[in-house]
Order: structure tokens, then sequence, then C-alpha cells
């Protein structure tokens, strides 16, 4: 009895003289970025979308060249299939390259210079 009171009351005393200390360190403010990171940031974003939409262009020709590849075999209503999933795959490459260069525009009026990006 005398050890689990004992035991509850070390607990307990812990508890009390760590809680406060917890509660102050995450009412730390934490620093705000600097203009320069966060343009780092952007441009570093920016990359990894251009490397993106790279990968998906090089994927159009690679099914395109198995569209044609179809449609020579005589396998008309598989490559029709496949035309229609391009399409709608263009469509949305489109639209997605209209917005980077919005960001791009944004990243050079915020940023000042050519968005050039930092990451290869």
């Amino acid at each position: 009895m005398f050890i689990r009171k004992l035991a509850a009351g070390t607990a307990l005393l812990g508890a009390l003289t760590l809680g406060p200390v917890a509660i102050a360190g995450a009412d730390t403010p934490q620093p705000a970025p600097t203009v320069t990171a966060k343009c780092t940031a952007a441009r570093d974003l920016l990359a990894k979308a251009h490397q993106r939409e790279d990968a998906v262009t090089g994927r159009i020709s690679a099914v395109e060249a198995r569209i044609a590849e179809l449609e020579q075999r005589g396998k008309t209503a598989r490559a029709a299939v496949l035309q229609k999933r391009l399409d709608a795959v263009k469509d949305r490459l489109t639209k997605v390259e209209a917005r980077v260069a919005k960001l791009e525009a944004r990243i050079d009026a915020k940023c000042g210079g050519a968005a050039q990006p930092t990451v290869s």
C-alpha cells in the first residue's frame, strides 16, 4: 500500500513539475520564414512541377506510339479507347500548364527576376 502511494505521489509530482514547462514550450512563437526562403521554396516547387510535366509529356509520346501500333495491327477499338483517354490527359495537361504559367508570373512578380528553379 505504501509503495503504491509513493509511486502515485511521484507520478503526480512529475506531472505537476513538467506540465507547465511543456505548455510554455508550446506557446513560444516560431520565427516566420523570410521572403528569400519562401521564394526559394516556391522555385523548388516550380522545378518539381516542370519535372512532372516533362514526365507526363514523355508518357504521352509513348501512348501515341502505342496507339499507332494498335492501329497498324488493326485493333482500332482498343486504339480508339486509348485515344479517348489520351485526349482527356492532354486536356488536363493544358490546364495544368496554364496554372503553372500563372504561378511563374506570380513568383516573378513577388520574388523579382526570372523564376529560376534551384533544384534540377
